[in-house]
Parts: C-alpha cells; structure tokens; sequence
C-alpha cells in the first residue's frame, strides 16, 4: 500500500496529558495516532513467551513518525 494511502486511512487527534496538548518534540506538529506495543523482557523472551508481555502505548506523530511511549 502506498505511504500516502496508508497515512489517510489512520485516526488521528490531538494528545492531551493531564489537561495539556502535548506537540511532537521533533517536528512540532500536533496530531497524532494511537499504536498497542508489547514491553517485551528477558525472562518472558528466553521461555519463548513475548506474547504473554505486557501491552502500552505508543503515540506515533502524524507528520514525521516520532514515537512517544505511555505507561497508563
């Protein structure tokens, strides 16, 4: 799928953090898209088990793709 059509098909928003909008610190810009990661960790990852990791998420910038992790 073509980068350009791959972008329009994601939801975007705005990212507020305890009241405040929170801009990309790399490039500014203020929308971003939601993506689930796996907090993969040695002991999980040596029994063969990484799916069993817990899960966060990771705020990805709309414009220039910097990612930006969340615990809660």
């Amino acid at each position: 799928m073509p980068e350009a059509a791959k972008k329009k098909s994601r939801e975007t928003a705005q990212l507020i953090v305890k009241g405040k909008a929170i801009r990309c610190p790399m490039c500014g810009h203020e929308f971003f898209w939601e993506k689930k990661v796996l907090l993969n960790s040695r002991g999980m990852t040596f029994m063969g088990l990484d799916w069993a990791n817990r899960e966060s998420r990771a705020m990805v910038c709309d414009d220039c793709g910097h990612v930006l992790f969340f615990a809660r």
